[in-house]
């Protein structure tokens, strides 16, 4: 793998946005080797990290991309990257589990979560949340995907969440991430 380069791409959501970005990419020579994209509310939302071939390129991509995000309105953020620095978060001691989070909405949600999390040196590997209609009633979800360390009590960290959860008037739940995609079949 080359050195790279990540990029953020931030902006009111329409189509044509993901073309156009990939068009500048494929323009430069660059490979794309990860893209996660996501529109939330109107706003678009999307991390790449793509394959260099050359500094010059690089300079090239970053005039391209200044371009692109004045014609189209957009917050484009190139970051250079080393190879060494688009390695993969060491998963060999860890585990996968999902933690779900259902209640009221309102400030502080995600960060009485995440605070946990933090002080046990958990890696949030994804995190979705959002207020969904459930049986009729405004709920706020939070969907975390973690990875745990094997050295860890994960009944001890389920009880910490859970206290966490009374606290803040919610309901959290943590699951291996085999049975979660069992129960709920994604």
């Amino acid at each position: 793998m080359n050195d790279g380069v990540a990029i953020s791409v931030t902006g009111r959501d329409r189509p044509g946005i993901v073309a156009s970005v990939a068009r500048v990419l494929f323009q430069k020579g660059c490979n794309i080797e990860y893209l996660s994209q996501t529109a939330i509310r109107g706003q678009f939302a999307m991390i790449l990290v793509t394959s260099t071939t050359s500094r010059e390129s690089l300079l090239g991509l970053q005039q391209d991309f200044d371009h692109l995000a004045g014609d189209l309105d957009l917050e484009i953020h190139l970051k250079p990257i080393q190879r060494e620095e688009m390695q993969v978060f060491d998963t060999s001691e860890t585990e996968p589990f999902v933690i779900t989070v259902r209640g009221k909405d309102r400030p502080g949600l995600v960060y009485g979560i995440a605070e946990i999390l933090a002080e046990r040196s958990i890696n949030i590997t994804k995190l979705d949340a959002r207020v969904a209609l459930i049986s009729g009633k405004q709920e706020y979800i939070q969907l975390f995907e973690v990875d745990i360390p094997k050295r860890l009590d994960y009944g001890l960290i389920q009880e910490k969440l859970r206290q966490r959860g009374q606290e803040m008037g919610i309901h959290v739940d943590l699951q291996h991430k085999d049975i979660f995609r069992a129960i709920n079949q994604i």
